[in-house]
């Protein structure tokens, strides 16, 4: 339960942060996406369906602290939990460089279903605008992993963030 209360918290910082800190780091207006980056660092290390759990329920808190379209994270994160957590079966998750290169995939892929959601919703973003952004996202996003990928494989493989096993929880 504790485990639980602990990713919380850390995704509510991830939604506080870009408005806050990242507000004066922003680089021609973009910030990273904390979320979507916190979302693809659980994915890898659970199960797809697991991942795809936690990708929707981080998805839906991300649109009720937005308040604007419910459904747009809510879709877009399950997507891209669902793929990195499929995906994490194949590497090796101490590999720094193969994840940059994953982050930035998966955060391009997901604001691009982003924007397209926003599009069909009716938000008519300018397509140099929505690519700057998308790019922009995506390699801020991968710029972070040296930071923080190693303090979060750390609490996922043995710290408080460590999955216990079923022997473990009873």
């Amino acid at each position: 339960m504790r485990r639980y209360i602990i990713m919380l918290i850390i995704l509510i910082f991830c939604l506080i942060l870009p408005g806050t800190v990242f507000h004066y780091l922003s680089w021609n207006g973009i910030k990273p996406d904390l979320a979507m980056l916190w979302v693809i660092y659980i994915a890898i290390y659970h199960r797809p369906s697991e991942g795809m759990v936690y990708g929707f329920a981080a998805g839906l808190i991300v649109d009720m602290y937005f308040s604007r379209y419910i459904g747009m994270y809510t879709i877009t994160l399950a997507i891209v939990a669902f793929l990195i957590s499929f995906l994490q079966q194949r590497w090796y998750r101490e590999n720094i460089p193969l994840t940059i290169v994953l982050v930035f995939l998966a955060t391009l892929l997901g604001q691009t279903i982003i924007s397209l959601l926003a599009n069909i919703a009716g938000l008519n973003w300018d397509f140099g605008d929505a690519l700057r952004m998308i790019i922009g996202v995506a390699l801020y996003n991968a710029l972070l992993v040296p930071i923080t990928y190693p303090l979060v494989s750390r609490s996922f493989s043995k710290g408080i963030l460590k999955q216990k096993s079923n022997y473990e929880r009873y």
